[in-house]
């Protein structure tokens, strides 16, 4: 094939013709490139903007709807019994003697150990003011934190849209009446909560040498995390039991060093007297506990019937927990020993019950996976519609069950009284436990990942790897 010089033009030469091309790409690359560079973070700034458009405003929609349809905002009461409690303590006083005025409860004061106490002390430097945007701001955060390492554990989250996906997670949780309440009374339940999960999905899955810590620590702030030692011993953490047992205690020595009589005052008297963080028959009560002295009104709940249903029901949740460390799902052995941490206390408040938010990932999670389960060809409408019922009915059951107990105020919506059951039938004592019902349900219902599902799920840290190597 000849090459022809048309008029006024010079045909290239062969090495021209070979090389023009590639320089030719070459240059048109070298020119786009900052082009392509500019578009693409153009693009990754408004995706970001839009995210965190579209998060705020599921949290203001959220605050709105959650404070002023669902229930009331509580206006920071648990907080400023902190602050004014620890201010008293400062200016010389007995933390255990301060107490103010409460509308249910007659009087309520400062109920938490002495090390919450030191770790709470520098409030009284801040105004009420300042103290509660801290607060509100911290729960905010230490919630998404801790709705990220639940996701974590069930989907990945891409960083494309993991701000989006977690942000809008965790404004649709503060509709949840535990983490509304825990935002409306300036409540420390998540914090714990944060402490355990670090603790367990992340220091546990790298195999750090400090895992056991964080329950540790959450024991020597309020006692009821302790139940998570149960976790440790039936996964067979010797070690990190021990490191909980001993960042516990030394902990605790630690408060004494600072307040020695308050120490010893709530070590061998306050911690008995459970009466004194509200009446034990309120509906706000949501233990077995409650349910007994809502019953047993005005006497006394039998402690012996009590506990024949703590051993019955921790039987039966140390069984599921035990499996669920089998097949290696942290997050349902955490979650289970959470609820039957909320069951088996003498008191538990609705703002105690942050482990609805692990629940509630793995009971979603697990419907999206039999939504998009194949059902065999040729089967009628109908029987496929049965098929997938019967399926997830105990899914559906829970979900149906928890919107009434954590959707609203229950007590509020039906004109239920505070305190004295006394003229109403063991229906309505029930109805006011709806949440302890669906922790009751929860423990035996709530679906544990299969071994398979386990293995082949997303891995981090050390323990990731060390599976493989053994490959």
């Amino acid at each position: 094939m000849s090459t022809t010089a048309r008029p006024g033009l010079r045909a290239p030469s062969s090495v021209e013709a070979t090389s023009q091309p590639s320089a030719v790409h070459h240059a048109a690359a070298t020119e786009t490139l900052p082009d392509r560079v500019s578009g693409s973070t153009a693009r990754r700034w408004w995706r970001l903007a839009g995210s965190v458009a579209l998060v705020a405003f599921a949290f203001w929609v959220t605050y709105q709807f959650a404070h002023t349809t669902t229930g009331p905002h509580h206006n920071q009461f648990d907080l400023k019994i902190y602050y004014r409690a620890v201010t008293f303590w400062i200016d010389g006083n007995n933390i255990y003697d301060y107490s103010q005025p409460d509308p249910v409860n007659i009087t309520l004061g400062f109920t938490y150990p002495p090390l919450a106490a030191v770790l709470m002390a520098p409030m009284a430097g801040l105004s009420l003011s300042l103290l509660t945007t801290i607060s509100v701001l911290a729960i905010i955060a230490t919630t998404a934190w801790c709705v990220f390492v639940c996701l974590r554990e069930r989907v990945r989250i891409t960083r494309q849209n993991g701000l989006m996906v977690v942000g809008l997670a965790t404004a649709a949780s503060f509709l949840l009446e535990p983490i509304r309440q825990t935002m409306g009374f300036g409540q420390i339940n998540m914090y714990l909560m944060a402490l355990v999960l670090l603790d367990v999905l992340v220091l546990g899955r790298r195999g750090s040498r400090w895992t056991g810590i964080g329950i540790g620590l959450a024991m020597a702030i309020k006692l009821t995390p302790g139940i998570f030692l149960l976790y440790l011993l039936l996964s067979k953490q010797w070690r990190a039991t021990v490191v909980a047992i001993c960042t516990a205690i030394a902990a605790t020595l630690l408060a004494a060093v600072v307040t020695p009589s308050a120490t010893w005052q709530y070590y061998t008297s306050l911690l008995w007297e459970s009466d004194r963080v509200g009446f034990l028959g309120g509906s706000a009560n949501q233990s077995m506990n409650g349910l007994l002295a809502r019953i047993a009104a005005p006497h006394d709940p039998s402690k012996v019937i009590w506990l024949l249903l703590v051993v019955a029901v921790a039987a039966g949740a140390g069984w599921r927990i035990r499996r669920a460390v089998q097949a290696g799902d942290r997050l349902a052995a955490l979650t289970l020993t959470g609820l039957l941490g909320i069951l088996v206390s003498p008191v538990s408040w609705p703002h105690h019950i942050v482990w609805v938010i692990p629940a509630g990932v793995i009971i979603a999670h697990r419907l999206i996976q039999l939504s998009n389960t194949a059902t065999p060809d040729g089967l009628p409408l109908r029987t496929e519609v049965w098929s997938r019922l019967r399926t997830s009915g105990s899914l559906l059951l829970l979900v149906g069950l928890g919107s009434l107990a954590f959707g609203q105020d229950l007590r509020l919506a039906l004109d239920l009284p505070d305190v004295d059951y006394s003229d109403l039938s063991v229906f309505w004592m029930c109805v006011a436990s709806v949440q302890m019902f669906w922790c009751l349900a929860a423990v035996f219902l709530l679906p544990i990942r299969s071994g398979n599902e386990a293995a082949g799920s997303r891995r981090f840290g050390a323990e990731a790897a060390a599976p493989a190597r053994q490959n």
